[in-house]
């Protein structure tokens, strides 16, 4: 008997209710989906999957699992968290056999028995393993056990990783050999086009009986939605829902439709904001404001910031739009560059989305739904930076210190991790 388990980045508002709504992929999915089958034919039989949050993972994988033959059982698990013993549980709980929590050597030898016999009387299971880069040190050692199951000259067990971050760090660790030595690939989700996004929008709002969704959503206010969400399907559905709020017969307005996402694309637009002059400012300074209304302002006393959402960020901004560790800002010859750290939804100067730069004197700094105005002392610095050398020590720096690891500390895996799970 299969079993399906409700994991993925976030809801998703389209089919929840009433007849399920098709699936739609666009080229970039259907890449993954295509990866995730030869996946099935690989001898290694291990593949990661990975990419933005809402960039449609979740659906993918729910889609490469309905195409499963019905004799090739599959677990399909959300590993964000979980320990050891309860990992295994849900693990064992999809394959059918829901046992009481037990020790997690009790459970681990009981899993692979159960993975041996699925493995001789039919086909090697299927095990999907979503945020596996937030997975306990415990349930990682499991999984790396899991992984070494043979049967004679083959692999009991095909696994699929899911991450929203590069899962580099952990794979580097030599407790994660068993994991490396089967990976047959990796696969990285990228946002749709302009044109790959009316396709999408058009689809969904036929799928909901709409029969001329290009006379609802037209073309231009596509392109702006595609805008909006980055191109990610899952901000886009979430969009989508907004609008069908405002569905009264005639074309959308997206300026009468409440979204962040939309509030964040049309920032640009709006008046500078107005900063009173800093006759005894020193160091530079960042103004910050969401809704036009100033939340901090913070004087860069240090060398190098850090901007997020994690409480032990210089700069907290408390968002979910904003990332744990968003960006990075360093003083480097008077002036102040900022570095994007591979954020979620990006970083924005005078609306223009950015890996690094060098700010100017009053630029404006989007980050989520909080904006910040970069103010000097003496105006704009008059200095020369090699931007790419000093952005790569930054990047280099940030992940060195050691307080800025406390955020985000991915342990190497030891003998004691293992006995601890």
């Amino acid at each position: 008997m299969k079993h399906t388990h409700g994991v993925g980045t976030g809801k998703r508002p389209f089919g929840e209710t009433g007849r399920p709504a098709p699936v739609v992929l666009y080229r970039s999915q259907q890449a993954g989906l295509k990866f995730l089958r030869k996946l099935l034919l690989d001898e290694k039989g291990i593949g990661l999957l990975h990419g933005p949050e809402s960039s449609g993972k979740s659906v993918i994988v729910k889609q490469f699992l309905q195409e499963l033959p019905n004799h090739v059982a599959f677990a399909n698990v959300d590993g964000s968290r979980l320990k050891a013993p309860e990992f295994l549980s849900e693990v064992l709980n999809q394959f059918g056999y829901g046992v009481e929590l037990k020790s997690a050597d009790e459970l681990l030898n009981m899993l692979r028995v159960i993975i041996v016999q699925l493995t001789r009387s039919r086909e090697a299971p299927v095990l999907v393993v979503h945020n596996v880069n937030d997975m306990y040190p415990g349930a990682l050692c499991i999984l790396c056990k899991l992984a070494s199951q043979r049967i004679k000259d083959r692999h009991a067990l095909r696994i699929v990783l899911v991450s929203d971050r590069y899962f580099y760090r952990i794979m580097h660790s030599p407790s994660m050999e068993p994991i490396t030595d089967r990976l047959m690939g990796k696969f990285e989700l990228q946002p749709m086009t302009s044109r790959e996004a009316v396709s999408y929008i058009y689809a969904r709002l036929h799928s909901l009986g709409i029969e001329h969704p290009e006379n609802l959503v037209q073309i231009d206010t596509c392109t702006r939605l595609h805008v909006a969400a980055e191109g990610l399907p899952g901000i886009l559905d979430d969009i989508l829902v907004a609008v069908l709020d405002q569905v009264d017969g005639g074309p959308v307005r997206l300026e009468n439709i409440d979204h962040p996402a939309l509030r964040h694309s049309d920032r640009s637009k709006e008046e500078p904001i107005e900063v009173k002059p800093q006759e005894e400012q020193r160091l530079p300074k960042l103004i910050i404001t969401r809704d036009g209304t100033t939340v901090q302002e913070v004087e860069l006393s240090s060398p190098r910031a850090l901007v997020g959402r994690a409480g032990l960020s210089d700069v907290v901004i408390e968002s979910h739009f904003v990332s744990r560790q968003h960006a990075l800002l360093v003083r480097d010859q008077g002036a102040v560059v900022l570095v994007d750290l591979k954020s979620t939804n990006g970083t924005f100067v005078n609306a223009r989305r950015i890996s690094s730069k060098v700010l100017l004197d009053n630029d404006i700094i989007m980050i989520g739904d909080h904006r910040i105005k970069m103010i000097y002392a003496s105006g704009n610095p008059n200095v020369k930076i090699d931007l790419p050398d000093i952005a790569d020590t930054a990047k280099f720096k940030s992940i060195a210190d050691a307080r800025r690891a406390k955020i985000r500390e991915i342990p190497v895996l030891t003998p004691a991790d293992e006995q601890e799970a």
